[in-house]
């Protein structure tokens, strides 16, 4: 976290990306967030937060049969993992010129566009 690169009153860019793993017998699936806030070209907060969701076994085989996570299951498991990453940045950036820098609505569509595939 930079606060102190920031201008008031210029535009805040907000990059975000997410990943995807499987455990071995697909009863965890992670969701990798990570989001940068840019304003310029200087980095003014960088986060990357890891979400595990437990699946049930009825699940997990199900996972496991296909080898792949659907990707609309994927976006709803971003939305969450999202959700969380804007609370730690709210927590993280309190008291600092950061905070009222909000993360804003991500469009999960353009951002997960296929399933995740872990075996063929």
């Amino acid at each position: 976290m930079f606060p102190d690169q920031l201008v008031n009153g210029d535009n805040v860019t907000v990059e975000s990306e997410f990943g995807f793993g499987v455990n071995a017998d697909a009863s965890d699936i992670r969701c990798i967030t990570k989001i940068n806030y840019i304003q310029g070209e200087k980095l003014l907060l960088t986060t990357e937060v890891y979400c595990f969701f437990e699946v049930n076994e009825e699940g997990s085989r199900l996972l496991a049969e296909k080898g792949r996570v659907e990707v609309g299951f994927l976006r709803y498991l971003a939305t969450i993992a999202t959700g969380t990453v804007r609370g730690i940045i709210h927590t993280k950036t309190e008291n600092t010129i950061l905070n009222p820098v909000v993360l804003p609505p991500l469009n999960l569509v353009e951002a997960i566009k296929d399933d995740f595939v872990f075996r063929q």
